[in-house]
């Protein structure tokens, strides 16, 4: 899980905790492991291209995205691009994906990296100690693939392999002692090491960091001794910072712009590398073809073009916050979407007259008209999309105690176009006067994609994929 009272873009609360799904696994530090970082500031050159590999650590990195923020801050005037490619439930060996997904080797090329970060070790730490060796030549073997790879690209890419974290002991009963799965966690953090110094990379251990400021810290770090939460990335951003650069670090205060452009660059980018909608994008749906022989693919595919031009644009506001400059984001050289043709009366290939049906659709109150209800029962309009534009595409409607209706709204279907407005949303429908008709509409929160929602720790868990997102309104 991840929380935050950080400012986020209009796409996310400003108070929430996400799950991203994947490898939900617990663990407890006791074995302490000798801190060794770079003996001096790792190499960045201008105009770097850093890639980030990794599972759950990594890939949550982007919503609480502190590292790069105190990196770019670091590295200003270097023009420095990050582009995280992690999933949670990856490991150094396996990485799936939905069918069809551009391979791993085609999109390291395609981000074409000139700095490589590895983070991983925890998912591979349930091997135990007898799976040490495996992980260790793995990682050596993922090295020397990568390194092969961009060299044919005339690219000498430089390496930081980073151990995983330790374990929290929160202190909680609802959590399992995970004795031994910390000392798995070091133990890896050792091959972590060995496999950084055969393979010639550098090398920063986290783990014995954060199990001593887990130990020293009054506020908790994580929020299930695994996961950290906003102040957990802070102190990791610390931490790698100090590690790679040798520097000291800012204030939290001196950074809010960086980080605000760094949370929408990464919002950007993760609409592509983790684009949802994947079967119409990569699958089995992408080859359907519709009029004029356009394909889900044609028109999709051309959309991740545009979302890389968009997130290369948002690199440069990153570079100018950590100048101390404010520019707005310039589009204007991001492609055109691709035309889509109605298949409705189109003559597609793919559609037939019962398949489109009729376009003709009726009112509310002549919906209600056709409807037979029993004897003593009485059927009215409570809302519709005339009286709020906003309530549109409802996948889930769910009253709250206090006799609210909640909807899932998802505008956006099948997922957001750039450069449009993301306007899938939760809303909230109240009837202040009770005559059954609602006259107050509310936007809790804008979520990408969200197929469903249930009420839970005086908030609410909405499913935003490839995320889980808990939203609480902390203020009214």
């Amino acid at each position: 899980m991840f929380a935050t009272n950080r400012q986020f873009p209009a796409y996310l609360f400003s108070n929430f905790i996400i799950w991203t799904i994947g490898f939900f696994l617990f663990a407890t530090a006791t074995l302490h492991v000798t801190k060794a970082a770079p003996a001096e500031a790792f190499n960045f050159q201008k105009g770097d291209i850093v890639a980030i590999y990794g599972n759950g650590l990594a890939d949550r990195m982007q919503h609480a995205p502190w590292v790069e923020t105190l990196l770019q801050n670091h590295l200003q005037g270097m023009d420095i691009r990050f582009r995280n490619m992690s999933f949670s439930g990856d490991t150094v060996d396996r990485k799936p994906r939905s069918k069809g997904f551009t391979d791993d080797e085609a999109y390291l090329q395609h981000v074409g990296p000139s700095v490589i970060f590895i983070m991983y070790g925890y998912n591979e730490s349930f091997a135990g100690e007898q799976g040490e060796s495996q992980y260790t030549q793995q990682l050596i073997d993922l090295v020397k693939k990568y390194r092969r790879l961009r060299k044919e690209k005339g690219c000498d890419v430089r390496f930081v392999l980073f151990s995983p974290i330790a374990y929290e002991q929160t202190g909680s009963p609802n959590l399992p002692d995970g004795t031994q799965l910390n000392t798995n966690l070091a133990i890896y953090t050792e091959a972590t090491r060995q496999a950084a110094m055969e393979a010639q990379a550098a090398f920063v251990d986290l783990y014995s960091p954060t199990s001593q400021r887990f130990a020293e810290s009054e506020e908790q770090l994580t929020h299930n001794g695994i996961h950290l939460n906003d102040t957990g990335y802070w102190e990791l951003a610390d931490i790698i910072s100090r590690s790679l650069l040798n520097k000291p670090t800012p204030t939290q205060s001196t950074l809010e712009t960086i980080y605000n452009a760094v949370t929408k660059k990464n919002w950007t980018w993760h609409n592509r590398y983790h684009a949802t909608d994947g079967n119409d994008v990569w699958g089995s749906r992408s080859t359907l073809t519709f009029v004029d022989g356009q394909s889900n693919a044609d028109v999709l595919r051309n959309e991740l073009v545009m979302l890389d031009v968009m997130t290369a644009n948002r690199d440069g506001v990153i570079w100018a916050a950590a100048n101390g400059q404010t520019i707005t984001v310039d589009d204007s050289n991001v492609p055109p979407p691709v035309k889509v043709i109605s298949n409705v009366g189109g003559g597609s290939k793919s559609s037939n007259a019962d398949k489109e049906g009729s376009v003709t659709y009726l009112s509310p109150e002549e919906s209600v008209a056709q409807i037979s209800v029993p004897e003593g029962f009485e059927l009215n309009v409570f809302a519709s999309e005339e009286m709020f534009e906003d309530f549109a595409n409802p996948v889930q409607l769910q009253v709250d105690g206090k006799g609210r209706l909640w909807a899932a709204c998802w505008n956006t279907y099948p997922k957001w176009e750039p450069l449009k407005e993301m306007n899938d949303a939760l809303v909230i429908l109240e009837d202040t006067d009770r005559d059954g008709v609602a006259d107050k509409r509310k936007i809790f929160a804008h979520v990408h994609n969200p197929l469903g929602f249930e009420f839970w720790g005086g908030g609410v868990v909405v499913t935003s994929g490839p995320d889980l997102v808990f939203l609480k309104d902390n203020d009214g």
